[in-house]
C-alpha cells in the first residue's frame, strides 16, 4: 500500500484529476444555483442552521457542534441569506469528495483509479441526495469522515509529526461533526492492531500526539455534554431504541433493521460497480493485497461495532443515515479490489464516468422538480411553505417596538430568524437550554405557531400561556390572529395558515 507501489502507465482515454476537480466543482455549484432558484423558505435542516446562528455555544442540541460553528462563523462573516446557508454545505461536500479523492491515492498503485472512487461516492443516496436535499450534520460527517480516511492513510504511508497531527486534526473535527462518527476511528485502529504489518503504528509516539490534538479540538463540547448528557442522550436513544421489553424481539429488529440500511446504503453502489466491471468480476473478487485488506478490515470492524450495539445497548432502530461514516468506506474497498485484480481501466472507469454524470445531471433536476411541479400535484415540500410572504405581513409589528419572536416549532423559528435577522428569535421546542440564554432588551413578544400541515390552528397554545407565566405576565391572553396565505409555486386556491398573537410588556 502507498508510495512504494508503482503506479501504472498513464491511460490517455481516462480523465486526470483536473478534469474530476472541475467537473465536481461545476456540479456542486449546479446544486447551488438550484437551490438559489428556488423558493426561499427553509428546510428542516436549514432553517435550525438559521436559527442557531444567533449564538456561538459548546453544544446546541442532541447533535455535535461543528456544522453549527462553521455556519456561525459564515454567517458573521457574510450575514445570514440563502447563500450563506447553501455555499457553506456546497463547499463542505466538494471538500468531502476532495479528500475522498486524496485518501483513494494513498492506497492505490494505479492513481488514475482514484477519480472512480470519489464519483463512486455519487452512487450512494444518502451522500449524493439526501445530503444535497436537505441535512447539516450529516454533511460535516461526510466531510469529517473523508479527510479522516486521507489523514490516516497518509500517516501509515508517511508517519510523520505533521501527519500524525493532521490525523488528530480529522480524528477531533470527526468527534464534533456528529457522535457515530467515532464508530470509524475506533474501527480503522482496530483494523490496524489485527494486522502485523501496520501494528506498529500504534506503538508510535506520535499516536499519543494525535490524540492529545484530537482532545483539544472536542473538549469544549465534551464538558458541555456532561452537563447536557440527559438531554442530548435521551433523543439520541429515543431514534434508536425501540418499545419491546423483548430482549430477543428487539435483537431481531435491530439486526434487521441493520441488514434493510446496509442495503439501501450500499446497494446501488454495489450493483453499479458489479455492472461496470461485469466481465472481470471474478477477478475483482478473488483480488487481495495490503490494501484490500487493510480497507475491508475497517469495514468489518465498523460493523462489528454496530453489531455490538445492538446485542448490549439495546439498539433496535438503524437508519442508512447513521451508517454513513461507517459505509462511506465502500466505493474506496471496490476500488482497491479492481486496482489489485490490475484488470486494465477501461471499460470500467469510462462506464463509471458515464452513470456519474448522469446522476450529475438527474440530482440538480429532481431537487428543482419537486417544488416546481407543485401546482401540477398538489403536492408541497418546505419551500413551498410561505414563510416570507408570512413575514411580510407581520413585519410592521417589529418595527414599532423592540420585538422578541416566540415560534412554535425549530423550523418556524428559523424561518422566523431568516426573514428577521436583526430581530431575536426563540422557540419553546429547543432540546437544551438555549431558552435560558439572556435575549436583548424587547418590549413586546410576537407568538407565532401552525400546524405543519397548513391547517387551520388552534387558539393561543398552553405552551405560551406558559411561557408569558414564567415572564411573570401570567393572565394575559392575546387575541389570536389567522392569515391564510398562498403556497410558493403553488396552486390559485391552495392556502396555508399562520396564527400570531401580539403582548405588548407593560413598563
Amino acid at each position: 500500500m502507498g508510495p512504494d507501489h508503482a503506479e501504472t502507465v498513464r491511460d490517455d482515454a481516462v480523465p486526470g484529476s483536473r478534469a474530476l476537480l472541475i467537473v465536481l466543482a461545476g456540479y456542486f455549484l449546479l446544486n447551488f444555483i438550484v437551490r438559489m432558484a428556488l423558493p426561499h423558505s427553509l428546510e428542516l435542516d436549514e432553517a435550525e442552521q438559521s436559527y442557531f446562528s444567533q449564538w456561538l455555544l459548546a453544544g446546541y442540541s442532541s447533535q455535535p457542534p461543528l456544522y453549527n460553528w462553521l455556519q456561525y462563523a459564515v454567517v458573521q462573516v457574510f450575514g445570514l441569506s440563502l447563500v450563506t446557508l447553501s455555499l457553506l454545505k456546497n463547499l463542505l461536500l466538494f471538500a468531502s469528495y476532495g479528500f475522498y479523492w486524496l485518501a483513494a491515492r494513498q492506497v492505490l498503485r494505479d492513481r488514475q483509479l482514484a477519480a472512480v472512487a470519489a464519483l463512486g461516492l455519487l452512487t450512494i443516496p444518502q451522500v449524493a441526495f439526501e445530503a444535497q436535499r436537505d441535512l447539516s450534520h450529516t454533511v460535516a460527517t461526510i466531510f469529517a469522515a473523508s479527510l479522516f480516511l486521507y489523514c490516516f492513510f497518509r500517516a501509515l504511508n508517511r508517519p510523520s509529526i505533521a501527519s500524525f497531527i493532521l490525523l488528530g486534526i480529522a480524528t477531533g473535527i470527526g468527534g464534533i461533526a456528529k457522535y457515530n462518527f467515532i464508530v470509524l476511528p475506533i474501527a480503522a485502529f482496530a483494523a490496524i492492531l489485527s494486522d502485523r504489518q501496520w501494528r506498529s503504528r500504534l506503538l508510535d509516539w506520535r499516536v499519543l500526539l494525535a490524540g492529545a490534538v484530537a482532545l483539544l479540538i472536542v473538549l469544549p463540547h465534551a464538558l458541555w455534554l456532561v452537563d447536557h448528557f440527559e438531554a442530548t442522550s435521551g433523543h439520541t436513544m429515543r431514534k434508536l431504541v425501540g418499545d419491546d421489553t423483548n430482549p430477543i424481539v428487539a435483537m431481531l429488529e435491530g439486526f434487521g433493521s441493520l441488514a434493510l440500511a446496509s442495503l439501501g446504503f450500499g446497494a446501488l453502489t454495489t450493483v453499479i460497480f458489479a455492472a461496470a466491471y461485469r466481465e472481470r468480476l471474478r477477478e475483482v473478487i478473488r483480488a487481495r493485497n495490503d490494501s484490500t485488506r487493510l480497507v475491508g478490515r475497517i469495514l468489518l470492524f465498523s460493523l462489528a461495532l454496530i453489531v455490538l450495539l445492538i446485542l448490549f445497548a439495546g439498539v433496535e432502530r438503524v437508519k442508512d443515515r447513521w451508517l454513513t461514516p461507517i459505509l462511506i468506506v465502500l466505493p474506496l474497498y471496490f476500488v482497491v479490489k479492481i486496482d489489485a485484480a490490475a484488470i486494465g481501466l477501461q471499460p470500467g472507469v469510462r462506464r463509471i464516468w458515464g452513470v456519474a454524470l448522469v446522476i450529475m445531471a438527474l440530482i440538480p433536476s429532481i431537487l428543482f422538480g419537486r417544488a416546481a411541479v407543485a401546482p401540477i400535484t398538489g403536492t408541497y415540500q418546505y419551500s413551498n411553505y410561505p414563510f416570507q410572504a408570512f413575514s411580510e405581513e407581520i413585519r410592521p409589528l417589529t418595527d414599532t417596538a423592540p420585538t422578541l419572536i416566540v415560534a412554535s416549532d425549530g423550523q418556524f423559528a428559523g424561518n422566523m430568524r431568516f426573514n428577521f435577522p436583526s430581530t431575536p428569535v426563540t422557540t419553546l421546542s429547543t432540546p437544551t437550554d438555549i431558552r435560558s440564554l439572556p435575549m436583548p432588551p424587547h418590549r413586546r413578544i410576537l407568538f407565532v405557531w401552525r400546524n405543519s400541515d397548513g391547517s387551520m390552528p388552534s387558539g393561543f397554545p398552553a405552551g405560551f400561556a406558559q411561557y408569558l407565566q414564567e415572564r411573570g405576565l401570567a393572565g394575559t391572553v392575546p387575541q389570536a390572529r389567522i392569515t391564510a396565505l398562498p403556497y410558493n409555486n403553488g396552486r390559485p386556491d391552495d392556502r396555508y395558515r399562520f396564527a400570531y398573537a401580539v403582548v405588548d410588556i407593560p413598563g
